[in-house]
């Protein structure tokens, strides 16, 4: 998927209320290293190469397992602001545009949402380990939060 517009093959959605508000919700993944602590379902690290952070920056970085394999990963940003996120899933193997959203709720805290929308072709057998996989990248975040 080259734009936003495109119809997805399939959605995988997820959504989170973290007690912290949207500045350092955003925060945590605004700065690289921050999010090279949290990023990721668990047992996996980051090593960032490039986090350009800004319409048509890119993220370059590798996620490694617990059993030190590594995956390279690229992405370009396509809208950044404290707002909200689009970013385009360049490598490996999946297309997809992923949306992250921080929107105020309450007093402190932050609906965070994201949205995988995939390209026509892909597998959407990944959507069960994907969404199991954002939620423990949620629960990452909580975690590194709790401990700012």
């Amino acid at each position: 998927m080259t734009e936003t517009t495109d119809t997805p093959a399939y959605q995988v959605l997820n959504h989170r209320r973290l007690p912290f508000p949207p500045s350092q919700v955003y925060g945590a993944f605004a700065d690289p290293e921050q999010v090279k602590l949290w990023w990721g379902p668990d047992g996996f690290t980051n090593r960032i190469d490039t986090f350009d952070l800004r319409e048509g920056g890119q993220w370059r970085f590798t996620m490694i397992n617990e059993n030190d394999r590594e995956f390279d990963n690229i992405k370009a940003f396509i809208e950044v602001s404290p707002q909200r996120i689009v970013m385009q899933h360049i490598e490996p193997m999946h297309d997809f545009v992923m949306t992250m959203t921080f929107e105020p709720a309450g007093d402190d805290a932050t609906d965070l949402t994201w949205i995988m929308d995939f390209a026509p072709g892909q597998d959407d057998g990944l959507a069960p380990f994907l969404e199991a996989a954002n939620e423990q990248n949620f629960d990452r975040l909580e975690t590194h939060l709790q401990t700012l």
